[in-house]
């Protein structure tokens, strides 16, 4: 096997940090420095959660990467710090600085990560514009999208520009839930804001996205439902029937949404062999790609053995999960113009 491309995981760089700790006004933040360590308290009141070394330091994580055998790992910022509701001005400056510290780290071991940008979803328009920026001037060739925007799904009209312009780049987009996730207060215990409220928040929007017609009025669109695409893949017979039954579901698609889940992408961030073994039932096998979630609670811990031991699946098969099909989908940019 010639190595694997990781495509879901997370990186802070500590020169980002440092800049907030110096010129946080810029940013419409501070930075918030404890005896329990730092964290970011954004203008609005609201805090992240504490910074932590394997989050910060992409040393610690290498000796794992070797053991694991990932020749190829894709670095997203922290959904935790989006800060998509800063206003234009400070949020752009904040995308610009996420975006510049995350090329940077990946430069510090340039055959091993690839910086995976982020764009200020508060505005549209500048959104497009640090698009732009990082694919000409940074090379990258994939970003990482909150699943709602302050509340806002990414069907509305407003986002419409700025997914055509995805499209037409051939960026590759990696839709992740944000800080705050769909369920409020009734997700607030037992960690269900991650365990229930992300899946929740991916699948709701990636119905959107399919029922919207957004997916088939921009055939080529790149985009990767993380997670195993929440909930979306398993509740696929339940969206077939509603578009077989009720004329609204219908209005905007031209094939049924069992035709359209093979327009998205998902990783195999399942936690489990038998809902793994699921997705790439009902899934295009060449639509899945390893993701590892690193370095989070909800790290998969298996890692690419939990691909590798399924059964009935063929060498060729698991190469293309655990490699090809990550090379292929983030990696053939298109030149722009």
């Amino acid at each position: 096997m010639a190595g694997i491309v990781d495509i879901h995981a997370h990186f802070v760089s500590p020169d980002l940090i440092a800049e907030v700790g110096r010129k946080g006004d810029q940013f419409g933040m501070k930075l918030d420095v404890t005896d329990a360590g730092k964290r970011l308290v954004f203008s609005n009141g609201s805090l992240s959660r504490f910074f932590f070394d394997q989050l910060t330091d992409l040393s610690l994580r290498l000796p794992l990467l070797k053991t694991q055998g990932v020749t190829q790992q894709y670095i997203s910022g922290w959904t935790d710090i989006a800060a998509d509701f800063l206003p234009a001005k400070e949020g752009a400056r904040w995308a610009r600085l996420q975006n510049e510290t995350l090329a940077d780290g990946a430069r510090q071991y340039p055959e091993l990560f690839r910086a995976m940008g982020t764009l200020p979803m508060g505005d549209v328009s500048l959104a497009i514009e640090e698009l732009n920026h990082i694919v000409r001037n940074l090379g990258m060739s994939s970003v990482q999208i909150v699943t709602n925007v302050n509340g806002t799904d990414l069907d509305h009209a407003e986002f419409r520009p700025l997914w055509k312009a995805l499209r037409d780049l051939d960026v590759f987009v990696m839709l992740h839930p944000p800080l705050v996730p769909i369920g409020g207060e009734r997700i607030g215990q037992y960690f269900l804001n991650n365990l229930i409220g992300f899946p929740a928040d991916t699948a709701l929007a990636g119905a959107r996205l399919m029922f919207s017609g957004l997916m088939s009025d921009l055939p080529g669109l790149k985009c990767c439902l993380v997670h195993a695409g929440g909930f979306l893949p398993y509740q696929i017979g339940r969206l077939q029937r509603g578009y077989d039954a009720n004329p609204v579901c219908r209005a905007n698609l031209k094939m049924s949404p069992v035709e359209m889940l093979n327009s998205f992408y998902f990783d195999t961030l399942t936690h489990g062999d038998a809902a793994l073994a699921f997705l790439l039932d009902v899934i295009d096998n060449d639509r899945i790609m390893y993701g590892s979630d690193y370095p989070f609670e909800m790290y998969d811990v298996v890692g690419p053995e939990r691909i590798s031991r399924l059964p009935g699946r063929s060498h060729a098969s698991i190469d293309a999960i655990l490699r090809g099909n990550a090379e292929r989908a983030l990696q053939r940019l298109k030149q722009p113009a």
